[in-house]
């Protein structure tokens, strides 16, 4: 599945203690893990699907960025940040979307204009410069926020094709809603097996 000129990075494993799962057991491990492969695969084929040199998911528990789980997937073009490791802290536009709870398609200089723009903070000397940004929330079928998916720095078919467009946003929007429709499946699936366990 992977793309061996892409990178992934930043992505934790296993389950750990959150106010969802105070006490991970084993049945959230299989789910932790169900949703690790669901979104490292995601993250690749979004990026791939719409032709962007960069994709992130940011799974935020209860918006509490002390439980993200941040899954990068990376074109060849940013091999210089393969290794970038710092974990999103939930300030500025990411922050921001969860409250907007609705897709964003920004070019380059709306994204710098926008008021919560802050340039990475202290990170802007490290993080992945962006071009561009499209990004949606994950929301399940009670309309709680699982997280954000964003692409940046879509690749360039013509001169006049390097922002994301329309038919980018509908095909986003409709992948976005597949993913939040797979976490609630293995959520599901967690939830029945805890209420037999008991």
């Amino acid at each position: 599945m992977r793309n061996e000129n892409s990178y992934r990075q930043n992505t934790v494993f296993g389950a750990t203690p959150n106010p969802l799962m105070p006490e991970p057991d084993a049945i959230d491990e299989e789910f932790a893990e169900s949703a690790n492969q669901i979104l490292s695969n995601a993250v690749e084929l979004v990026r791939t699907l719409i032709g962007a040199h960069q994709a992130a998911i940011a799974i935020v528990i209860d918006k509490d960025w002390r439980y993200v789980r941040k899954y990068f997937s990376l074109s060849e073009k940013y091999s210089a940040w393969a290794d970038y490791q710092t974990p999103a802290v939930g300030f500025g536009t990411h922050a921001w979307l969860l409250e907007y709870n609705r897709l964003v398609r920004y070019t380059q200089a709306e994204l710098e204009a926008h008021p919560h723009w802050h340039n990475f903070g202290t990170e802007s000397d490290k993080h992945p410069p962006m071009r561009g940004w499209m990004a949606t929330p994950l929301v399940d079928k009670q309309g709680k926020n699982w997280g954000l998916i964003q692409l940046s720095d879509k690749y360039e078919a013509g001169p006049e094709e390097t922002n994301f467009n329309e038919d980018d946003e509908v095909l986003f929007q409709q992948f976005a809603t597949l993913i939040s429709q797979a976490l609630d499946a293995i959520w599901e699936v967690r939830n029945l097996k805890k209420a037999k366990q008991d």
